[in-house]
């Protein structure tokens, strides 16, 4: 906009600045009235919005991080007799687990096929091997090859084998009498094929002053033949209550219903005073390398107390909703006639209400029922105010009486109540879902105010620039006149003072 030109009036001796700022301060307050409301309305309704899709985003949070689970609330505790301080084993619940409790020992744990093979003369980092190719046999199809150089190292051939993509690893470790080269198959178990080695030399013969690549050769039909040391991959195996279960890797996946035990070492070696045993048979016919070991109890309980720690989570996500919703769809309040503007940035708004109305009304209408129980005698209870309270004592009674009963109630994948807020929610949280799309509106909205600000801007600096003109024009015309008089009235005193001599 112009500025005002201060100096108007001057010459007249009128203080037209003032006037001219007096008009064009009016004339703003007529032109941009409407655009300001406008705007302002605008920014509230924005504002306004993006609080009503958090208040909706932080309880659907809320409530997703206990859907997510289908056994939410059938929460159980695990304990075991095992030292803290030296774990044998790890037991969770995966889903449908009960209460149960039964004694585990760990008599052997998985592990991967090793061979080895020792140098006695070879000085493994700085021997020289003649060149060609190792190829190496898994068996399900599984082969990978390692390209050997003239004129290197088995401590470099160990590197380029360990660069596999299946798990094989390779080792090089000095001893006394010379060199221990290893190798570890990547596959744990039982079933686990056996490692075959072929080797491919680049010339016919071994070249003077070079290892030959053969020696690495490895035939799981006779080990020995050219050296091999060989330990063959196996199970892991525990006893449950007495009965022997295997697997092919350290981790029993629901061998027990409803749990997954995963072994990170054998049982301790049992004293005389323990009474809690089992015996791992060794090799010898008559029992002379016999172990005995200790056995583990595990309980398997449910756990109300984690459970009502959920639920009273979802409690509270759901009153802070009410009253964050509340606070933005309350109306303002007036003083004789007039309003106060203390309502909230979407006062009186019915998608607001709405909303409100459909929850509560998910709640207190909810009518399923499992073994005799509704969600009211679970814990819950609905307020005058719209909130919800929270009893965990009536909750850990329906827990402890039908645990999936409770997880049912509340996170069915079909008629859960949890469930069904969350899928009722969606349409408003979503990414172009209901509150995106009146944002959009908004945006649009803002834009064209914008858009009319920037003319009423330029109406307004026409305008100033007009009346400036008029009264500068004024300012001069009357300065002028005012002259004239001023001479007129000294020719008038001259021609007097002329007479009266």
């Amino acid at each position: 906009m112009a500025s005002t030109i201060t100096s108007m009036g001057v010459a007249s001796g009128n203080d037209f600045s003032s006037i001219v700022d007096q008009l064009v301060s009016l004339k703003k307050r007529q032109v941009t009235r409407q655009t300001t409301a406008r705007a302002n309305a605008n920014t509230i309704e924005l504002s306004g919005v993006a609080s009503f899709k958090s208040a909706l985003s932080t309880f659907q949070s809320a409530i997703t991080s206990i859907t997510n689970d289908t056994e939410a609330f059938n929460v159980h505790k695990i304990t075991t007799t095992q030292s803290s301080s030296n774990q044998i084993f790890s037991v969770t619940a995966a889903n449908g687990v009960g209460n149960t409790n039964f004694d585990l020992a760990v008599t052997q744990l998985a592990k991967a096929e090793k061979d080895t093979k020792k140098f006695a003369t070879a000085d493994g980092f700085n021997n020289k091997f003649e060149a060609g190719t190792l190829t190496f046999d898994l068996g399900d199809n599984k082969t990978f090859s390692v390209d050997v150089a003239d004129g290197e190292s088995l401590e470099s051939i160990r590197k380029k084998i360990n660069q596999n993509a299946y798990g094989v690893s390779a080792s090089l470790v000095k001893t006394s009498s010379g060199y221990t080269f290893s190798l570890s198959g990547g596959t744990t178990g039982d079933s686990a094929s056996a490692i075959k080695v072929t080797s491919s030399a680049a010339n016919s013969s071994t070249a003077s002053g070079r290892d030959s690549l053969s020696s690495l050769a490895m035939d799981p039909s006779d080990y020995a033949a050219n050296g091999w040391t060989h330990t063959a991959a196996r199970d892991a195996v525990i006893q449950v209550d007495g009965e022997e279960l295997r697997s092919s890797s350290n981790k029993f996946d629901n061998v027990v219903a409803g749990l997954n035990i995963e072994v990170y070492q054998t049982s301790e070696a049992a004293s005389s005073s323990d009474t809690n045993t089992t015996t791992i048979k060794g090799s010898a016919a008559d029992g002379s390398d016999d172990k005995t070991v200790k056995t583990y109890s595990v309980n398997v309980a449910t756990d109300p107390s984690s459970s009502a720690t959920k639920m009273q989570n979802f409690v509270n996500a759901y009153n802070t909703m009410v009253s964050s919703l509340t606070a933005l769809s309350k109306s303002n309040t007036y003083t004789n006639g007039a309003s106060n503007e203390d309502g909230g940035d979407l006062a009186g708004d019915s998608s607001v209400t709405s909303v409100m109305s459909q929850l509560q009304n998910m709640i207190t209408r909810f009518s399923k029922s499992e073994g005799g129980m509704t969600i009211f005698d679970m814990g819950l209870t609905f307020n005058k105010d719209g909130t919800l309270s929270f009893s965990s004592s009536d909750f850990s009674k329906a827990m402890e009486s039908n645990p999936n009963a409770v997880n049912d109630m509340f996170t069915n994948s079909s008629d859960g109540l949890l469930t069904k807020m969350d899928s009722y929610l969606d349409s408003y949280t979503e990414s172009s879902g209901i509150l995106d799309q009146r944002t959009q509106r908004l945006n649009t909205e803002k834009a064209d105010i914008e858009e009319q600000q920037t003319k009423d801007s330029e109406t307004i600096e026409a305008y100033q620039a007009m009346i400036t003109k008029k009264y500068s024009n004024l300012d001069t015309l009357m300065a002028n006149n005012s002259g004239a008089l001023s001479s007129l009235s000294s020719v008038l005193s001259s021609l007097k003072s002329r007479s009266s001599s």
